[in-house]
């Protein structure tokens, strides 16, 4: 993901996420701060010139993070996300780390199930608190 990519980023977003996203919280700043901090780490599934998917990979040093892993509706189910995931986990392994988590939203009851069937446990004791400042 380059952040020439993100007018199409925050339209499938907004699309595929609705108002678990924050394109206020995820500004084209933002974005762009992120993605420098986390060089190559982020992917787009591209189809022609139309982005598909997207994830948001970076690290803190000891544990790896994604966020906003995103398929259009007409290219679920087809291993889109299975690919871009799979990448991301790679690209964190390179950075000598094999821990991450992944951010689905509680309410879209088919993420939080993929990603139990994929493999990726939720764990219910753990809450997610958020401070702006």
């Amino acid at each position: 993901m380059e952040i020439q990519h993100y007018e199409r980023v925050a339209k499938l977003w907004s699309k595929a996420m609705g108002t678990a996203v924050s394109l206020e919280f995820d500004s084209w700043e933002r974005i762009a701060a992120y993605l420098k901090r986390n060089p190559n780490m982020s992917t787009v599934a591209m189809v022609n010139d139309e982005v598909v998917g997207t994830v948001l990979c970076g690290h803190d040093g000891r544990r790896g993070t994604l966020y906003h892993v995103a398929v259009s509706e007409e290219h679920r189910c087809k291993g889109v996300a299975r690919q871009m995931v799979e990448r991301s986990l790679s690209c964190l392994k390179q950075e000598g780390i094999d821990t991450a988590v992944l951010f689905a939203h509680i309410e879209n009851v088919n993420a939080v199930e993929h990603w139990r069937r994929s493999g990726w446990p939720s764990y219910p004791n753990v809450l997610y608190h958020l401070r702006e400042f």
